[in-house]
């Protein structure tokens, strides 16, 4: 894993041609996300659910992965 990529959720699956994840860290729309790699894996389309333990829609490029990061 790259050093400077902090982990902020985990994919839970795929719905209407979007990645969702649940995230544990506050990000803002339009965020890039990495794998643990640090390969793009899209950006946040969307944030929803509950303010303390939101879920967002990720435009995704195709890769998916277990968990998501930021730089």
């Amino acid at each position: 894993m790259a050093e400077s990529l902090k982990k902020i959720g985990i994919i839970l699956g795929v719905r209407e041609g979007k990645l969702i994840a649940k995230l544990q860290k506050e990000v803002p729309l339009s965020t890039k996300v990495y794998n643990k790699d640090g390969k793009t894996i899209g950006k946040v389309a969307r944030i929803f659910g509950p303010v303390k333990q939101p879920y967002a829609a990720i435009d995704g490029k195709g890769d998916s992965a277990m968990e998501i990061y930021v730089r």
